[in-house]
């Protein structure tokens, strides 16, 4: 059985701490897989937004640099979310792959 992949871009497997952010509140979760389009995100325990969420992502990237995304929810599964990146954010979608090519 063959599986066609239908996602415009390529997806990065790794695992990095971020900070998610509906509304003002912060929920602790992880980064699982990252492209040019979206991410995949570990569920906070306690927390499940629904489909349509808008959230902003924080990722600390060192002591120094932080880059920040903003983001529709897509899916939600049992233990994650699926997020499409909002559009406008070309800048800081390459700076965040960047630095991931660099530490992996």
């Amino acid at each position: 059985m063959t599986v066609i992949e239908r996602r415009e871009h390529s997806r990065k497997d790794m695992v990095m701490a971020i900070m998610v952010s509906p509304n003002g509140g912060a929920h602790s979760a992880d980064l699982l897989d990252l492209s040019e389009g979206g991410a995949r995100v570990g569920l906070s325990i306690g927390w499940t937004p629904p489909t349509g969420t808008l959230l902003r992502m924080f990722f600390r990237l060192d002591a120094s640099h932080q880059v920040t995304i903003e983001g529709r929810v897509t899916r939600v599964a049992v233990d994650h979310l699926g997020l499409e990146f909002a559009p406008a954010q070309e800048a800081e979608i390459h700076s965040l792959l960047e630095s991931t090519q660099r530490c992996g």
